[in-house]
């Protein structure tokens, strides 16, 4: 990395910033979801809901985690290439440019994997609703 690009890593940060707005805003609206099903009495299907959407606000805050930790080495590559531009070993910034990249992939990761797993949530839901309509006709008035 020459001296010039110093500033590379850090005018990513923007967009990373708006992914932890994102991820903080589910994990706000996940915790609120979880809290309705703590503060009342839940049948067996509710329970197990429940603990899906606990998971899920596990599988969201590591990688809320992770992107502040890649949002970090992104900072501290910019920093260090600005101190390693005329040393020897000038390659120390890319490499936690890397590393910040990696732990910004496996957040991603992470989100998707967040995401596939809420539709399949919301469509255990929806199932469980249909079959107990079905069987309840009146309830649907």
């Amino acid at each position: 990395m020459s001296v010039m690009e110093w500033y590379f890593p850090i005018t990513i940060l923007p967009g990373i910033g708006m992914i932890i707005m994102s991820t903080v805003s589910q994990i706000v609206s996940l915790s609120t979801e979880i809290e309705k099903f703590l503060n009342s009495p839940c049948n067996k299907f509710q329970s197990e809901i429940a603990e899906k959407k606990i998971k899920q606000l596990g599988l969201l805050t590591r990688a809320s985690v992770l992107l502040y930790i890649s949002a970090g080495f992104y900072v501290l590559s910019g920093i260090l290439a600005v101190f390693f531009h005329e040393v020897e070993n000038e390659h120390i910034p890319s490499y936690v440019l890397i590393l910040g990249s990696f732990f910004f992939f496996v957040a991603i990761t992470l989100l998707i994997l967040f995401a596939f797993k809420a539709v399949g949530i919301r469509r255990t839901q929806f199932k469980y609703n249909q079959e107990k309509n079905l069987a309840n006709p009146k309830s649907m008035d």
